[in-house]
C-alpha cells in the first residue's frame, strides 16, 4: 500500500509541476528557460535558445513515463500503460497551449514529449529484464 501512495504522490507532484510550466505567462517561461538554457551551455549544449526550448522537453517527459510507470506497477498494471499516459499527457499538455494567447501548440515539443516517454519505457523495460534474469524465479 505505501509504493502505491508513495508513487501516485510522486506521479501527481510532477504532473502538476508540467502543467504549471505550461501554464506560465511568456515573461516567467521566458525568464526560467533562460536560466536553464545558461546552465545548459555552461555544459556544453551548443543549440540555439528555441531549440532548447523544445529539447528540454525529452527529459521532461523521460521523467514523466518513469513516474507514471513506477505507479503503474505498484498498481499491479503494465508498464506500458503508464508510458502510453505520459504520450497522452503530453499531448494534452500542447492541446492546452493552442488556447493560451500568450502559448503555441509546438510539434517538436511533442515530438520530445514522445520520444522522452519511448526512451524512458525502453529504460524501464531494459532494467525489470535484467533484474529479471538475475534473480530469476524458482
Amino acid at each position: 500500500m505505501t509504493k502505491k501512495i508513495i508513487t501516485g504522490i510522486l506521479l501527481l507532484l510532477i504532473l502538476s509541476a508540467v502543467l504549471y510550466l505550461a501554464l506560465q505567462g511568456p515573461q516567467e517561461t521566458t525568464s526560467l528557460s533562460n536560466a536553464f538554457y545558461q546552465k545548459a551551455k555552461e555544459l556544453g549544449y551548443t543549440g540555439t535558445h528555441l531549440q532548447f526550448r523544445s529539447d528540454i522537453h525529452l527529459p521532461e517527459y523521460f521523467i514523466v513515463a518513469l513516474a507514471a510507470m513506477l505507479f503503474c506497477r505498484a498498481m499491479g498494471q503494465k508498464p506500458y500503460i503508464g508510458a502510453a499516459g505520459a504520450c497522452l499527457f503530453g499531448l494534452l499538455e500542447e492541446t492546452i497551449k493552442i488556447f493560451l494567447p500568450t502559448r503555441e501548440f509546438g510539434p517538436r515539443d511533442l515530438l520530445m514529449d514522445l520520444t522522452g516517454a519511448a526512451l524512458a519505457l525502453f529504460l524501464f523495460l531494459t532494467v525489470t529484464a535484467i533484474r529479471r534474469n538475475k534473480h530469476p524465479k524458482g
